[in-house]
């Protein structure tokens, strides 16, 4: 798993809605968003195996967002491994 973030800039819309984010739930292959408001950033943790940063990118513009691909990182847990 992957977390992208996305800077979101020029947006149609003043603030992140609910329906941009139910569209990039919707994406095979992502578990989940965060939205940082005040920093106008995205980020989404995804499948890199189901889905591109280009698809990602493509949904956000579509819900109205201008945004540019910040950086991707691999997602690491919080797990301290004593279960495996």
């Amino acid at each position: 798993m992957l977390r992208a973030t996305f800077l979101l800039k020029n947006s149609t819309t003043s603030h992140f809605n609910p329906e941009a984010e139910q569209r990039l739930l919707s994406v095979p292959g992502v578990t989940d968003v965060l939205i940082g408001e005040a920093s106008d950033t995205c980020d989404i943790i995804y499948d890199e195996n189901q889905v591109s940063t280009m698809l990602l990118r493509d949904t956000l513009q579509a819900a109205g967002y201008d945004c540019e691909l910040e950086h991707v990182l691999l997602n690491r847990t919080t797990c301290c491994g004593a279960c495996s």
